[in-house]
């Protein structure tokens, strides 16, 4: 039986996403923000400071009363200035009436001031002398407030900065530092397992690239990875399936999923629970299949890939790295746009057709390598995944391909 590449992608996107849900429930992991790299915030976190910490310039100029400035627009006002003020230093000491405090960005706001005007708006243009003494003159009057960062406008001590669920992305990161908090809790992790089929994978008679290929998407996904071997042993393999439910979440196979006489995976696994084998249409990577293993009160479910390199890089890209990075709290798709192709391409009625390829200075796409399923070094070679609708049969040089970026 077959599917659509869309239905492919929403089966395996409910069973990742159960599989989320259920381990959300255990028990969260208290972690430094500074390791916290990957996953969401199983509680709502608060500020333990005011962000910003203190009234500052938001421009580099002149501190001021707004109120010595109300008939600038009519006629210029020359205050004489006093010392400067940089970042970083105490607060400074109240600025009287009738002054103006040099001041740069980020440094605090002198108490009695209540706007900065920048300093390119004034003239002669310049700070004068560090140590005070000049004079400026403004040309305009200003509002009070203009050009200030309030203590606490960003977040005041004691509210929320992020909700539980939030992804830890780098700019959460970002926010609960300056926010001061140290500590978080976090929903425990997906925990998956990746099983290799194969006698020729157990006797090295063929590299088992699929597992290091998995396990590196993993890993740049924050996620926790264990990787294993079976050879094509129908015993051995549900043994090993049983044992790996325990202690994960997602298990993903690779291999056994055709229509062969030694298709180890899908002789143990069809059967099962929601289980489905079949062709999705795409090329590579047409045969998937889907199903559970039974641990205790949880269903595991098992994510079975095709075993030619390339059909399981393109189907990870298409079927598995998006659920797995929503969970994690990643981006869920790669970046994506629509270039010029460098040259003609074929492809199978019926069927995405998913080619590497390259952008080019130029903007256009050249493909690397050919359509084949097992040319995992023409992947390493490309920075792109071109895509080929099922009714495109043949584009030229020139035509608009869709390509989404993996490197």
């Amino acid at each position: 039986m077959g599917r659509s590449v869309d239905e492919h992608v929403r089966e395996v996107a409910t069973l990742v996403r159960a599989a989320a849900q259920r381990r959300a429930t255990d028990p969260p992991e208290t972690v430094a923000v500074s390791a916290a790299l990957a996953g969401r915030l199983a509680t709502p976190v608060r500020s333990r400071l005011d962000v910003p910490g203190f009234d500052n310039s938001q421009m580099d100029g002149f501190a001021v009363h707004a109120e010595d400035l109300a008939r600038a627009g009519v006629t210029p006002v020359t205050l004489p200035t006093v010392a400067h003020v940089v970042a970083g230093d105490a607060v400074p000491p109240r600025l009287d009436p009738g002054t103006a405090a040099p001041i740069m960005t980020g440094a605090p706001l002198p108490p009695g001031a209540d706007a900065v005007v920048p300093v390119e708006r004034t003239r002669p243009g310049d700070f004068g002398p560090v140590e005070g003494g000049g004079l400026v003159e403004f040309g305009e009057a200003v509002e009070p407030g203009t050009f200030l960062r309030r203590a606490g406008s960003d977040v005041e001590a004691g509210a929320t900065v992020l909700d539980a669920g939030a992804p830890l992305t780098p700019a959460a990161i970002g926010a609960l530092v300056v926010s001061g908090v140290a500590e978080v809790e976090v929903a425990p992790l997906l925990r998956l397992a990746v099983v290799a089929t194969g006698a020729e994978l157990v006797t090295g008679a063929v590299p088992d690239s699929n597992s290091s290929v998995l396990a590196a998407h993993a890993v740049s996904l924050g996620l926790p990875v264990t990787t294993h071997v079976v050879p094509d042993d129908p015993a051995l393999l549900r043994e090993l399936l049983d044992r790996l439910a325990v202690e994960h979440d997602v298990i993903v196979t690779t291999g056994g999923v055709s229509a062969g006489t030694r298709e180890v995976v899908r002789q143990v696994v069809e059967g099962t629970p929601g289980s489905w084998f079949g062709h999705v249409a795409i090329q590579p990577g047409g045969p998937q299949g889907l199903g559970t293993v039974r641990s205790g009160d949880r269903d595991v479910p098992i994510i079975c890939l095709p075993g030619n390199p390339v059909s399981v890089l393109v189907s990870f890209e298409l079927f598995l790295r998006p659920a797995l990075a929503q969970a994690a709290g990643r981006v869920a798709w790669r970046p994506s746009g629509t270039s010029a192709l460098a040259e003609p391409l074929t492809s199978p009625p019926g069927r995405l057709q998913v080619r590497r390829g390259r952008l080019g200075d130029d903007g256009r796409v050249s493909l690397v390598g050919e359509a084949g399923s097992h040319l995992a070094v023409s992947y390493a070679r490309a920075d792109v995944l071109v895509l080929v609708p099922e009714h495109t049969t043949e584009l030229d040089a020139g035509d608009t391909v869709e390509w989404w970026r993996i490197a």
